[in-house]
């Protein structure tokens, strides 16, 4: 879950987190880092699959895909239903070896989506964490990127992972499911969350700022709670 509109993750709890009246509070999982920031390939149709995995079972049939080659990411499903569907690597480039599997709406598609595929075109020219980021806030000031106009969501209803590439497995989850509600300018102040309530209450929602310290992204991140069949 850094960059731009993310993330994505990017939200994300693995993007550095500063004053608490702009920033997201840092979330109580912690996420399992590795050095080097060479970016990992995935055999396609587990990454297909792991990409869909991350929308609700009935948006993945008619969900457009992209998967990661060494040119960035590629399109390999065309969809009908507005969700586009990846597994956003967005933090590798800082060492970060979680993968964030991430299923956009519509809004998203037109206005996220465009951020993280030029994301994966510059990890998969090996730029540094902060190449990735003065390109990206230099496309947002050049009128290339654009915040979401309006509110909607993007899924990671299969949390962030830590994945074997040689089984292919996942091997691990580094943050629960949750939900990410786009909230561009948003802080946590404005929820009314700061460090103590979300050590108290570890499942209330916060704000995680993206790329551009949330001004041009942002999500509020809501943890996906399972009950009766239904995620609540």
């Amino acid at each position: 879950m850094k960059c731009s509109w993310l993330l994505v993750a990017l939200v994300m709890s693995c993007l550095p987190v500063l004053d608490l009246a702009a920033q997201p509070v840092e979330p109580p999982f912690g996420l399992a880092r590795s050095t080097g920031g060479e970016t990992q390939l995935l055999p396609q149709g587990f990454e297909v699959d792991l990409a869909l995995s991350a929308g609700p079972e009935h948006l993945r049939a008619d969900a457009t895909v992209y998967v990661f080659g060494r040119r960035g990411y590629e399109k390999v499903k065309v969809g009908s239903n507005g969700f586009t569907c990846m597994v956003n690597r967005d933090g590798l480039q800082s060492g970060d070896r979680t993968f964030r599997p991430t299923c956009w709406d519509a809004e998203g598609g037109r206005t996220i989506v465009p951020v993280m595929l030029r994301v994966g075109e510059l990890l998969a020219q090996r730029k540094t964490a902060d190449e990735v980021r003065r390109d990206i806030d230099a496309g947002f000031d050049q009128g290339l990127f654009s915040a979401p106009h309006k509110a909607g969501i993007a899924y990671m209803l299969r949390g962030d992972l830590q994945v074997d590439p040689e089984s292919p497995r996942v091997s691990a989850q580094s943050f629960p499911p949750h939900y990410m509600i786009y909230a561009p300018g948003v802080s946590n102040r404005d929820i009314g969350i700061d460090h103590g309530a979300s050590r108290d209450r570890f499942a209330l929602p916060f704000v995680h700022a993206g790329y551009s310290g949330g001004t041009n992204t942002g999500y509020i991140i809501v943890l996906a709670i399972e009950g009766k069949g239904h995620l609540h």
